[in-house]
């Protein structure tokens, strides 16, 4: 089941699915990261502030909106 990673509880874990708007893949895809990978939430900043990830042993921070065009499977 694919969700929003915005939507990811704090702590879980998931995997890559895919991105809702091209830029946003292509952004991620400079960065080294893509689907099939796992990402886990570490940290969320209140009234929909940044959201912090690990993926492959990166912490990245994504703006709410970024965070609500990547999706993940639980």
């Amino acid at each position: 089941m694919s969700v929003k990673l915005s939507e990811l509880a704090i702590g879980k874990s998931a995997i890559l699915d895919g991105f809702s708007i091209s830029q946003l893949h292509k952004k991620m895809l400079s960065m080294g990261v893509s689907p099939g990978q796992s990402i886990s939430v570490l940290r969320r900043l209140p009234l929909k502030g940044n959201l912090y990830v690990k993926i492959n042993g990166r912490s990245i921070a994504f703006r709410h909106e970024e965070a609500s065009q990547i999706l993940v499977r639980v």
